[in-house]
């Protein structure tokens, strides 16, 4: 079953990879919630996503949360900040299989579907598709934004993946929390 756990919102660099990987470690890849730390803003935002969205491992056990925003207020309040202070910005609208949170989705909201994305479910959103597909995984196609196009795709990479670790020295791929995100920019 498929869960609406929620809204990300990404700094926007115009970015051939349009997934949940937000680091901003590559110059090309976009922050999220990038006004977490900005001084004079950081008091306005860092709170209640420290309280209801980055949350980690000494609240939540792996797999029972996925680090989403469901307040479509503090997405809005995020969007005005970001447009004051000139920040290009997407938000992303997040389904996955893991039961928290929930999410309602306002009919005003224009969602168009990106693709899959394999990634941290906690707020790091370490991406194994955007960080690995394209150097170790070259025989499969990622669509337009850098995902997977279909739920079967990723699947096949998913198996894979396993093949590959399961014949590689430990700690050769990146492991930890991972889910399958299924990935549409909101259009708010």
């Amino acid at each position: 079953m498929k869960y609406i756990n929620g809204y990300i919102i990404q700094e926007d660099k115009n970015s051939d990879y349009r997934g949940v990987d937000g680091s901003g470690l590559i110059s090309t890849l976009g922050e999220n919630w990038y006004l977490n730390d900005k001084p004079g803003y950081e008091e306005r935002f860092a709170p209640f996503y420290e309280e209801y969205i980055g949350l980690d491992y000494y609240f939540v056990e792996p797999q029972t949360f996925v680090g989403a925003c469901t307040d479509i207020n503090y997405i809005r309040e995020y969007i005005k900040a970001s447009k004051e202070l000139g920040i290009k910005y997407r938000v992303m609208l997040v389904k996955t299989d893991i039961p928290r949170p929930v999410c309602e989705v306002d009919d005003s909201v224009d969602l168009k579907f990106l693709g899959y994305d394999y990634a941290y479910a906690m707020a790091d959103y370490y991406s194994a598709v955007y960080n690995e597909v394209h150097g170790i995984f070259p025989q499969f196609k990622l669509n337009a934004n850098g995902l997977f196009e279909t739920e079967e795709e990723i699947r096949e990479y998913l198996k894979a993946r396993e093949e590959f670790v399961a014949a590689h020295p430990p700690y050769t791929l990146e492991s930890g929390d991972f889910t399958i995100f299924e990935v549409y920019e909101a259009n708010i």
